[in-house]
């Protein structure tokens, strides 16, 4: 196996270590972190300043970990990351309840179904 792509799996694994339980749930959890991967290296080329791009990446460990841990779903399809921002009862609850903080969850979620219809998903 090719060192750049051993590394990108091991980033991957220690990525979403924390979004599983079983083998279906990790093959799920590879695949949320796989796009959300995509989704970060396409915010840091998008001219967005530093500051905001970590925001979003640091936002992206949380989405993730959420869907994994209370979106329910049998198979993974990008879908899942359409519409309004799930699961903010949640993150209020398990991350922080600051109005600041959830603004900038929701932003995110909303900034990644943007990005999600841009590769022609929801049409």
């Amino acid at each position: 196996m090719d060192r750049d792509l051993l590394n990108e799996e091991q980033e991957l694994e220690e990525y979403i270590q924390d979004w599983y339980w079983d083998e279906q749930s990790h093959e799920f959890a590879r695949q949320v972190g796989t796009l959300l991967f995509q989704f970060i290296d396409y915010l840091e080329t998008t001219g967005l300043s530093e500051r905001t791009v970590r925001k979003h990446i640091d936002n992206c460990w949380v989405v993730g970990w959420l869907e994994c841990s209370y979106g329910y779903h049998d198979t993974f399809s990008p879908d899942i990351f359409l519409g309004e921002p799930s699961f903010t009862i949640e993150f209020k609850r398990k991350v922080s309840d600051s109005k600041y903080a959830v603004a900038s969850y929701k932003a995110t979620w909303r900034k990644l179904a943007r990005y999600v219809r841009s590769l022609g998903y929801g049409e």
